[in-house]
């Protein structure tokens, strides 16, 4: 995938709440930027790092920037936008496909469950129905993909979810996507998250399925690039 809108260069220079931060402009003109990342963004806060920033015209909304990309140490780049994974996902299993997958003859998004559950996407392969859960993953530290960078009750129902389902006879997966490229393979944060990590162990060995794949990112340019391998806490 591609941003089409031109990217902006900035520099961070604090967070407020969630979903603003602070930026300086290379005119010098500082202002509020949406960030698309309600996660600790943990490795991508330091005041003074690099950034770039889409423009947004849409009406009503309270910035006029969304913050797209970090630079991150080796000249490098990670991208923050969370929507970005399932974009990826769902142009790959509507094309080629994803590895250890099946042809698909239909793909859903944002799939509701009962009792009030939701899931990233379902498939039908024909002999069955497929759900996958899309994880979003920028945190690194010594070539390690680290998630979650915070407590995510939410994450651990996705999980339970997912293990129902194979009780019920589908398939299912729990998928990570690694939004940079100085990961060498990928651990759940059990120093983060203990009981998010012992939840993914257990899905996988009740039948979970789980990828993790890293992206390409040149910006403005974002594309699916080879698997990863993980570890997983028992």
């Amino acid at each position: 995938m591609r941003f089409a809108s031109p990217l902006i260069p900035a520099v961070f220079l604090r967070r407020e709440k969630r979903f603003l931060a602070e930026v300086e402009l290379a005119d010098g003109r500082r202002g509020w930027v949406h960030v698309p990342n309600s996660g600790a963004l943990t490795g991508c806060l330091s005041p003074g790092l690099e950034i770039l920033l889409t423009r947004e015209a849409r009406p009503g909304r309270k910035t006029g920037h969304t913050w797209r990309f970090s630079r991150i140490p080796g000249d490098g780049w990670t991208c923050i936008d969370t929507l970005v994974p399932n974009r990826l996902v769902a142009q790959a299993l509507r094309g080629a496909g994803l590895p250890g997958l099946p042809p698909l003859l239909s793909l859903k998004a944002e799939v509701a469950l009962p009792p009030g559950g939701r899931l990233d996407f379902v498939a039908d392969a024909g002999d069955r129905l497929i759900f996958l859960e899309i994880k979003s993953v920028t945190w690194v530290e010594d070539g390690v993909a680290l998630f979650p960078d915070g407590v995510t009750s939410r994450g651990r129902r996705h999980l339970e979810h997912l293990q129902a389902l194979v009780r019920q006879g589908h398939e299912a997966w729990q998928v990570f996507l690694v939004q940079r490229q100085d990961a060498t393979r990928f651990r759940p944060a059990v120093q983060v998250d203990s009981d998010y990590a012992r939840e993914l162990a257990r899905a996988y060995q009740r039948g979970v399925n789980i990828a993790v794949f890293q992206e390409k990112i040149t910006p403005p340019e974002i594309t699916l690039a080879e698997s990863l391998p993980f570890d997983l806490i028992f």
